[in-house]
């Protein structure tokens, strides 16, 4: 809910390019996440788990999935789990 004291954003710049926010977020927390967007793309490229990337971000796993969420980026390297089985009784 945006107020006077956290104004809110509703799309970051990344390579010259708008990106718009899938919901808005307070503008501090939106120039850190387009400070370290690069990085994110970078890790991404690479190849990295997300588990790795965070690590390297110094953050946890569930922030970094919150910002790929946000940004609407598409991560390379998700292993599938499952199929998993069912015991039949």
């Amino acid at each position: 809910m945006p107020n006077a004291h956290h104004p809110y954003t509703d799309h970051l710049t990344f390579a010259g390019r708008p990106i718009p926010l899938k919901r808005p977020m307070a503008v501090y927390a939106a120039v850190r996440l387009q400070a370290i967007l690069p990085q994110i793309a970078a890790l991404n490229a690479a190849g990295k788990t997300q588990a790795d990337a965070a690590d390297a971000l110094d953050t946890t796993v569930q922030t970094l999935r919150k910002w790929i969420e946000i940004t609407g980026t598409k991560w390379t390297n998700l292993k599938a789990r499952g199929p998993y089985k069912t015991p039949h009784a």
